[in-house]
């Protein structure tokens, strides 16, 4: 996998060994059910997985390796969300329950966009898997840290997990902020693919933060992403009961690619249309 571990703080976190016996067994119980002492031994498994030399292993097995990288993630994140639920009050359990919802959605979502580069292809279930991993992480440390708020426990995240729990889950508007501009695929005609604020765009879409135009083509809009990484975005166009996608990256050498697909399948991936901009 490529999936980059993260070094745990050097101060080490409590456990039931370093406390001392004149503590009391009760305290020795506490810090080791702790949410705090939880997380920090899944992370140093997760650490101990990404340690792992892949460099031996073929495609498959590193996609198997990734695959289970993600569910040791998944499986705390599923621990930690049955006992929300039967410790939260219903007004606070009803408000995390949409939130978990939407944050389902957009994890499928931008673990499809991770993929589309290799629709089809072997590599597609590690780049799915690492990014779902990523996000179930960082989704973790937030449940963790609810059900901590919930059970009157301290919890903390020290900073450099912070920074890659931030880096798992980049903002929509930082993605788009590196294909803003006006790109051109057909200077003869001055034809151009646009990604601009909403509020500078003449061709803006009502209640979006961009719109993205396409010279003699279609209007679409942040209100259509279907799911982002930190080096593309998918948007999902519905028109007419049926659906098409469109993917924004960039080339090798800096080029913009707007890429069209009429289904998010291996074979619309080998008839899709894209266009290359300078």
């Amino acid at each position: 996998s490529t999936t980059k571990p993260v070094q745990l703080p050097a101060t080490p976190l409590p456990t039931a060994e370093n406390v001392s016996a004149s503590e009391g067994t009760d305290t020795k119980e506490n810090v080791t059910n702790s949410i705090q002492n939880e997380i920090a031994d899944i992370e140093a498994k997760s650490i101990a997985h990404c340690s792992i030399d892949t460099s031996y292993m073929g495609q498959q097995e590193m996609n198997r390796h990734s695959a289970e990288w993600y569910k040791l993630w998944d499986d705390e994140l599923n621990s930690l969300w049955s006992r929300l639920s039967a410790e939260l009050d219903a007004d606070t359990k009803a408000k995390v329950l949409e939130e978990q919802r939407a944050w389902i959605k957009k994890k499928e979502g931008n673990a499809t966009a991770a993929g589309i580069s290799a629709l089809g292809g072997t590599l597609q279930p590690l780049l799915e898997s690492e990014v779902a991993g990523e996000m179930t992480r960082a989704r973790v440390y937030t449940l963790a840290g609810y059900l901590a708020d919930a059970r009157k426990e301290s919890f903390s995240i020290a900073p450099e997990i912070q920074e890659s729990l931030n880096a798992a889950d980049p903002s929509l508007d930082t993605v788009f902020e590196q294909f803003q501009g006006q790109w051109i695929f057909d200077e003869s005609r001055g034809a151009c693919v646009g990604i601009e604020r909403t509020e500078n765009c003449s061709y803006a879409v009502e209640g979006s933060n961009w719109t993205v135009w396409v010279t003699g083509g279609d209007l679409f809009s942040d209100l259509d992403v279907y799911g982002y990484t930190d080096a593309n975005i998918l948007f999902k166009i519905t028109r007419g009961g049926s659906d098409s996608f469109y993917e924004l990256s960039f080339g090798p050498d800096k080029q913009l690619f707007l890429m069209y697909l009429t289904a998010l399948t291996p074979e619309a991936m080998n008839d899709s249309d894209v266009i290359i901009c300078e």
